[in-house]
């Protein structure tokens, strides 16, 4: 005989009206894309050294020439590659890549966090690098590590963005 206060089936078409909302609200707030961060700015950029050659058109080509090489040959003092989301860092021997953490807009240029892209140490132990970075112009951008400044020159093509 049928109970017609079968708690079962009310409970179940209860809860089944439920899932496809709850599903269709998480699409929808899932689906929002995210702004994600990104470096102020891009390109390949070649450290400006006194014991390099400091005429920022000798580093590029000594660049376009060997490649990253220039850097392990010592060509070029060193390079630095910004990327969307990530920065390449080449001098001597010595390759990093680390992801940018987070970016703050600041008097004169931009205070900037970063993680190592890839890390073998545990989430809560990553190793953060901080930094100061100002736009001197379109071709010439400074670091600040808290020790030295580093001025650095953009390679590529040298005309004014528009």
């Amino acid at each position: 005989m049928s109970n017609p206060f079968n708690h079962e089936s009310s409970t179940h078409s209860r809860f089944g009206a439920i899932g496809p909302r709850m599903l269709l609200i998480a699409l929808v707030l899932f689906s929002v894309p995210a702004t994600a961060q990104v470096y102020p700015v891009n390109g390949v950029f070649s450290a400006i050294d006194a014991r390099y050659p400091s005429d920022r058109a000798e580093a590029c080509m000594a660049l376009k020439t060997f490649g990253v090489d220039a850097v392990t040959q010592e060509a070029v003092a060193e390079l630095i590659i910004f990327m969307k989301d990530k920065r390449y860092d080449v001098k001597g021997d010595l390759q990093i890549e680390e992801r940018l953490r987070s970016i703050k807009k600041t008097d004169g240029g931009f205070r900037i966090t970063e993680l190592p892209a890839k890390s073998g140490r545990l989430p809560g132990f990553r190793r953060k690098t901080s930094y100061f970075l100002r736009v001197v112009d379109p071709f010439t951008i400074e670091i600040w590590d808290g020790t030295s400044l580093t001025q650095y020159a953009k390679c590529g093509p040298q005309k004014a963005p528009v």
